[in-house]
């Protein structure tokens, strides 16, 4: 029985860099929302 499969890592990257985009464009939110003065209440 074996249990390894091969992955291509040329398959995945449509994926990968959907996710660093939402990732980095979260981030950028996120530092804006920290740095905003005053905070919202």
């Amino acid at each position: 029985m074996e249990t390894y499969s091969y992955v291509n890592i040329f398959e995945t990257k449509g994926l990968e860099y959907l996710l660093l985009m939402c990732f980095l464009v979260l981030l950028i939110y996120f530092v804006r929302y920290l740095r905003e003065p005053g905070g919202k209440e």
